[in-house]
């Protein structure tokens, strides 16, 4: 038996990670320069030329506790590798774009924040003629726009960058410990040179989490390999600890107590939004050429609505997923029997559909929902959480039952609806290649919507060329 070299892997990541470098290599190359050169023009206007009173920010604790170590200029300045770094192994154009947007909201943050509340540090007693290095340093930026320090905003951001990328490039635990102890050099750094004070650096850090985070939710990541909730943790990690520091130099806390808070709103947030992509991957799209689209309908099987839908589909040369309740499968076994003889897929939809959703399920609960028997030697492989809440165990949970959680792209809202030919004009105006169609059957709906929404759109989408198929697993990647 022959044994790979022990460094193949690396090799292999080596050479992966210059393809991604090379990718779109123009593009990253001028948007960063260009985007650094307009950002330091931006800051160096501000700097001398405050609207308002320039606010000098008082020492606290950890400013008297770490000296002043004029070696850190090295890493203080490694900031602006660190941010290149990150741009150049991006190789979706949309998500470079969105790390673009997201550095020009940071750097349109800070730059508001320094226009109505200009600061400054203190003055320090260090003799700075003696360190030429830093004396260059301090005679362009004279350690105004202090707070917060958009340096330490932008590596905090491009640490959470990196560990949102980090998966796809191979990257393990050794990377990532390297990856935030870059950033915790930065950081520290910026206190080491004595270009900012323990205030700056705690409110810096909380701003860069915070738009990674936003910059996130805008654009979630579609590499298999990155769908991690660690980028998250790590966010509201950093800004529950900066809530913390801050209160504990003295700032008010009502300030603190919202900054910390905040860290739990986006955790809800993830939770609780249909299609958020932070806390796990949720297909919301399939990749095709071809006018095809993914019809899904959930909360069956229905005794009354499911064989009206599979005569209808069956019409039209249609196929679905069915994404349906445990307990219902149980109780009509003979309809799941003939959703699948007819050639459609079963989905999983949790085995009671709770609901206040899954969100608060212990370990124990959430078992219970995803071990269900569909019968006839059924075995579902894809997943709809009810209505699209989340746990924040569920990542895991799925990937042990090998489910891939399913959302939608477009939702026809049939469950309020009182007009099928309203519901119909809704989702054929958005229909497009690669979309995922969520539907719903059973005696819950309105008795005029039922059934004949989806023969409105059935119908009228098959008209104009589309075919309704379910997609295969690589189609989802």
């Amino acid at each position: 038996m022959s044994v790979a070299p022990a460094d193949s892997q690396s090799a292999f990541t080596a050479r992966a990670l210059l393809r991604r470098m090379l990718t779109h290599a123009w593009a990253k190359g001028l948007g960063t320069s260009a985007g650094m050169s307009v950002f330091f023009v931006a800051y160096f206007a501000l700097l001398r030329a405050p609207a308002f009173p320039v606010t000098t920010m008082p020492l606290t604790w950890l400013d008297h506790l770490l000296p002043f170590q004029p070696w850190t200029l090295l890493p203080y300045c490694s900031l602006w590798l660190y941010i290149s770094l990150a741009a150049s192994v991006i190789v979706d154009l949309r998500q470079l774009l969105s790390f673009a947007l997201g550095c020009l909201g940071l750097s349109l943050a800070g730059f508001a924040l320094f226009w109505f509340f200009p600061t400054t540090i203190p003055v320090s007693a260090i003799d700075w003629n003696r360190h030429s290095s830093l004396l260059f340093l301090k005679s362009i930026d004279q350690s105004g726009n202090a707070c917060p320090s958009l340096h330490v905003a932008f590596a905090i951001f491009t640490a959470l960058w990196f560990e949102r990328l980090l998966p796809a490039l191979g990257g393990g635990v050794i990377t990532r410990v390297v990856n935030f102890a870059w950033a915790a050099l930065i950081t520290y750094a910026t206190l080491g040179t004595r270009q900012h004070v323990a205030l700056d650096v705690y409110w810096g850090a909380a701003l860069g989490a915070l738009a990674a985070s936003l910059n996130f939710i805008a654009t979630p990541c579609r590499e298999r390999a990155c769908a991690t909730p660690r980028p998250l943790y790590a966010a509201v990690a950093v800004i529950k600890l900066c809530s913390l520091l801050l209160w504990s130099s003295g700032v008010h806390f009502l300030w603190c107590l919202l900054l910390f808070l905040s860290g739990g709103a986006l955790v809800l947030w993830q939770l609780f939004a249909p299609n958020a992509q932070g806390l796990l991957r949720v297909v919301t799209r399939f990749q095709t050429t071809r006018p095809e689209v993914w019809l899904t309908i959930d909360d069956g099987p229905d005794p009354d609505d499911t064989p009206r839908i599979l005569d209808l589909l069956e019409k039209h040369h249609a196929r679905a997923t069915f994404f349906l309740i445990g307990e219902r499968a149980e109780r009509h076994p003979d309809l799941v029997r003939e959703i699948a003889r007819r050639g459609h897929e079963i989905g999983h939809h949790t085995r009671s559909h709770p609901s206040d959703g899954l969100w608060r399920h212990s370990p124990t609960q959430l078992a219970r929902e995803l071990d269900v028997n569909f019968g006839a030697g059924l075995q579902p492989t894809r997943f709809r959480a009810p209505m699209g809440i989340k746990n924040l165990l569920l990542a895991r949970a799925l990937a042990a039952r090998g489910l891939t959680c399913i959302g939608w792209s477009i939702r026809s809202r049939d469950s309020f609806a009182r007009d099928p030919a309203l519901v119909a004009q809704r989702v054929l105006r958005r229909l497009r290649p690669g979309t995922i169609l969520l539907f719903h059957e059973g005696l819950f709906l309105r008795p005029e919507i039922r059934v004949d929404a989806l023969r409105h759109v059935v119908e009228q989408a098959t008209a104009r060329g589309f075919r309704f198929i379910v997609p295969p697993a690589a189609a989802l990647s």
